[in-house]
């Protein structure tokens, strides 16, 4: 007990720590790095909502893979633009894991017939009818 209470007041309890921090860190960035160059498909998502946590903001997606249901998360990097939401993108994922994923913001899709293909609804947007102000 006290050469586990004498390792964790030296300083390199502090080294060993921050080490597996590293590799951790390493590891699961690779990972996805790997997933995305090797194993990469694609397919379209819909941007559900922009969310801001503090001073960082995330764009909220989800996608089909198949019948299941994949949702993700990627950061903004100070480019919000209130109009994704409801949007359809490009999305990249995994084919062996597709909670790997990254959405391509820059890669708008506008074809329903691929839209409804990739699992989707399209909504239809009613007319509203234009207010007169010399009829009330």
């Amino acid at each position: 007990m006290n050469k586990f209470k004498d390792f964790f007041n030296s300083k390199k309890s502090v080294a060993v720590i921050g080490l597996l921090f590293a590799c951790f860190f390493l590891y699961t960035n690779l990972q996805t790095y790997f997933h995305l160059k090797y194993f990469s498909v694609y397919g379209i998502a819909e941007c559900t909502e922009i969310d801001t946590q503090n001073s960082n903001s995330y764009a909220m997606y989800e996608f089909y893979v198949g019948s299941k249901k994949i949702e993700g998360a990627t950061y903004l990097d100070g480019k919000i633009y209130p109009g994704w939401v409801g949007k359809h993108f490009k999305v990249q994922y995994s084919s062996k894991d597709p909670k790997i994923n990254d959405i391509l913001l820059d890669k708008p899709v506008y074809d329903t017939v691929r839209i409804k293909k990739a699992g989707f609804v399209i909504k239809v947007q009613e007319k509203k009818e234009k207010r007169n102000q010399f009829r009330d």
